[in-house]
């Protein structure tokens, strides 16, 4: 896929509309379409469903679309790179940070990282896993800190560190008295949570460990961490929260508790693409693999 034709092909797809679409990459409609009928015969499959009134993309049309991102992303990266070499810079790592996690020994990788190559300017970012994981995959992004486990074929996953899973709850909650919880007495209780879509994984995960017999009975869905404390301390509800972001907000009229028995835990790890050229980030590999070692995330 060239960069022209990939770059039709990403116009296609953000205006649904042949005419749109030729509009804004000011190109004549009939040329558009010839290109995208020659990129298909490149691949040797139909990217473009032309059934309906408007048009759709196919299983490998999607596919293609997300490649075509990612094609022009390295591209535009390479030229800033070849810029600022001539300029004396030594180039950037993009980092985007899940919003549950930005300490221990991520903080650390990172700070060694700015000690070990000051001359590499280091963007940090902040979103959900979900979006993270998006970007990346894209090449807006060069690694995200993420919690696994994420469904993305494209994406390497490495995993740094775990962290304890505890139970917020009111402090004039009759948990509130006692230093841990059984799991059997989470059972029923009215629960406050975040989006689901904001990190499957994760929320899976700490079903799975909280509430292995039946789902949790939520009834709050908040838009993060601290919101949830929030609600929490206003007696909405118990929430699960891991201890790094607890200890962070200290939300007054929140107490907090640990599970009984195995403590339920949580990963966090880096997400990147494989094939992904830009030279900070094979510095940071490197750097993860000295320091960390090189565990994967089965299954991404």
């Amino acid at each position: 896929m060239n960069l022209q034709r990939a770059r039709y092909l990403i116009a296609l797809a953000d205006e649904k509309s042949f005419t749109r679409a030729a509009a804004e990459i000011h190109v004549a409609q009939s040329a558009l379409s010839q290109q995208i009928k020659v990129l298909e015969k490149e691949v040797g499959v139909t990217l473009i469903d032309r059934r309906g009134p408007r048009i759709g993309f196919t299983e490998a049309g999607i596919v293609a679309v997300r490649e075509a991102r990612f094609l022009i992303a390295s591209a535009d990266r390479a030229l800033q790179r070849i810029r600022q070499a001539a300029s004396g810079l030594q180039g950037e790592l993009r980092i985007a940070h899940t919003r549950s996690w930005a300490g221990g020994v991520i903080a650390d990788l990172i700070n060694e990282y700015r000690r070990a190559f000051p001359e590499i300017q280091v963007s940090v970012h902040r979103g959900w896993t979900t979006r993270n994981a998006e970007l990346t995959a894209e090449g807006t992004i060069d690694v995200a800190i993420i919690r696994p486990p994420i469904d993305n074929p494209n994406l390497v996953v490495r995993v740094l560190d775990s962290e304890q899973l505890l139970i917020a709850v009111p402090e004039n909650h009759p948990f509130a008295g006692n230093p841990t919880i059984h799991r059997d007495a989470l059972v029923d209780q009215p629960v406050v949570f975040w989006l689901r879509e904001n990190g499957p994984g994760m929320y899976d995960r700490i079903v799975e460990q909280l509430w292995p017999k039946a789902p949790p009975k939520v009834v709050r869905n908040e838009a993060d961490d601290e919101q949830v404390l929030y609600a929490v301390a206003a007696g909405v509800g118990i929430a699960p929260m891991p201890r790094g972001r607890a200890l962070t907000f200290r939300v007054p009229g929140v107490h907090l508790c640990e599970v009984a028995g195995s403590p339920p835990t949580l990963d966090v790890g880096i997400a990147y693409r494989p094939d992904n050229p830009n030279p900070a980030l094979q510095h940071l590999l490197t750097l993860v693999g000295s320091q960390i070692g090189d565990r994967t995330a089965d299954g991404n």
